[in-house]
Formats: C-alpha cells, structure tokens, sequence
C-alpha cells in the first residue's frame, strides 16, 4: 500500500457517480495515498449539482482500485444513519476492499439530515449521539449479538455475519470540542484544515499516536484570475466563517449565506491557479501542523488537468 501522505478528495457535491469512480481510480494510478469520499444528500448549492450516496460509491471504488485507503469523510450518525447501518455497510466495504477501508463519522449539518423530518439537534446533542453511536458500531463490527438501549439509539439483537473488528473508526473535528470528542472515541482524526488547536487537543483526549488527516480545497488552473473565479462560483463556503454553514437547511439557504463572498474572500481562503509552491507551502503548513495526511479536494472540472498538476509537481517530494 502506498505510504504517500497525500490524499484525493471525491466531492459527491460535484460530480456524478460514475465520475467519481473514473477519478478514484485514476487518483490511485497517479499516486495519491488515500481517498476521502464524501457523503451527502444534497450539494451546498444548485450549481455544485450532485449528490449520489456514498455507500454504492465506496464499494465500486472497493473494487476498482487496489491499493489505495478509501475512507467516509464523513457519516454522520445523528439523523440519517442509524449505527446498524453503517456497521453492516462499513464492514462490507471493508470486507470488498480487503480492510482498506476507514468509517469517518461526524456532527453533520442540517443541510442533509433534515429530510427525515426530525429535528436537528444542537451540537452538544450531536456530539453525545455520536459518541452512543461509535461505541454501538464497535461492538457491532466485533461480530457479537448486540442488545443495547442507549439514551439516543437502540439495537436489538443485531449480529454482523461478515463482520470487520479491526475496521478503524476516524472522526472529524474543527474546534476543541469535537477534537476532544475524536480523541476519546476515535481511531484517527479527520481535520478540515490545518489547526494546530485541534490536533494538540485530539492528542491531548487520548489521540497520541492515531493517524491525522485534514482536508484542503484548491482550485488548480492555468489562469490565476479563471482559476479563482471558478473557485467562487462552485465552492464559496470555504470562505464563510466558522461552521456557519452546518445550520443551513437548503443550497438555497448556503446561497444566501455565501451571496457577500467575494472572488477575493475565497482567494485567501484557499490556493488557486497554477503556481506550485502555494500548494507546497499550505501542505507543509497542515504537516507542521500535526497532521499525517492531507486530501486536496480540486474543485471544477478539469481533474484531469489537476492530476498531471499533481503527479508532476507535487507528488515527487511527498511520495516514499
């Protein structure tokens, strides 16, 4: 398996299906590490497009790749996913991957968890949700019979009959709160950019040692100016503050948010166009940092371009 500590994110905001998998495998023929998939059920916005879900799209890729560590960035396990379900789905793929596989969970946002019709918990809620939820999932993957009736979640006499006891469980986190929360309860941490806070405090909560990976979003081009103008047009919530964006029900709602955003205001948020050492310095910055591996999310169309971009550019100083 492949130790480069570069990753590739597939945004299923995006891209359709079938795209996602032609661009999974063509990331592992040009090196990249790992895979970070994402889940949702709705895009942040119209023009994004897509959303197909996650679980058809890790098993393809299960079977269409390798070597490469495909990992769910993320579940969330509040709402929309009940912890049967995702351990009886984790431990599929990773059963079709050959234990290539991590489960990413998360707090989630209102954005894909209010189409059940049930509330959308506070944060602090959310937070206890996933802790039940993880230690539910744990016991499921070990092959037990498990009966358990906690303050969020029941399961009733579920047994995995394929089940994965070594499937690792990561977990994402942005503030001190969560990282504490990935610490105590996970396997590995899942960042969203590249804070210091976050990972001396995951360590801190018990995480000293476990695998740390961030996410980054670049726009890779030719033209600067294009480059940051596609930018804005597809991804402007890499500029809203915080996590703003978690409470916001529709692409029509993150619209709105985003309609003060400007070409500059995403410029500085992250790298776009074509000069190499920008990408260099925000990686670098993520590995000073704390983090293990960092998963650059190319946003627009043109992934073939970024990934010539990244096999000559980038890929030489971080492969091994």
């Amino acid at each position: 398996m492949t130790t480069c500590p570069i990753g590739y994110v597939l945004a299923g905001e995006e891209h359709d299906a079938a795209a996602l998998i032609r661009h999974g495998i063509a990331a592992e023929k040009v090196g990249f590490g790992f895979l970070f998939v994402s889940d949702h059920f709705h895009p942040w916005l119209h023009e994004q497009g897509h959303s197909p879900a996650v679980w058809p799209i890790l098993g393809a890729l299960a079977q269409a790749t390798e070597e490469i560590e495909l990992v769910s960035a993320v579940c969330c396990p509040v709402v929309r996913w009940h912890p049967t379900a995702l351990a009886q789905s984790a431990a599929t793929v990773s059963s079709l991957s050959g234990g290539r596989f991590t489960l990413g969970l998360g707090t989630g946002e209102l954005l894909n968890e209010h189409v059940t019709g049930l509330e959308f918990p506070s944060y602090v809620e959310r937070a206890e949700r996933l802790a039940e939820a993880v230690g539910q999932i744990r016991a499921l993957l070990s092959g037990e019979e498990v009966t358990s009736r906690g303050h969020y979640f029941t399961t009733h006499r579920a047994q995995l009959f394929d089940p994965a006891p070594d499937l690792p469980i990561a977990i994402a986190a942005s503030g001190p709160s969560s990282a504490r929360l990935a610490g105590s309860h996970g396997d590995g941490l899942i960042g969203l950019a590249g804070d210091t806070e976050v990972v001396e405090t995951f360590e801190k909560s018990g995480g000293r040692g476990k695998p740390k990976r961030t996410q980054l979003s670049v726009c890779w081009g030719a033209d600067q100016l294009e480059a940051e103008r596609l930018a804005h047009r597809l991804w402007p919530v890499v500029a809203l503050e915080g996590t703003r964006f978690a409470n916001l029900r529709t692409p029509a709602e993150v619209e709105a948010a985003c309609s003060e955003v400007t070409i500059e205001h995403v410029a500085a948020a992250i790298v776009c166009g074509p000069d190499p050492e920008r990408y260099h310095e925000m990686i670098q910055n993520c590995l000073e940092a704390g983090y293990d591996g960092v998963a650059l999310h190319q946003v627009g169309s043109d992934q073939s371009g970024f990934f010539e971009f990244y096999q000559r550019e980038l890929l030489p100083r971080y492969s091994t």
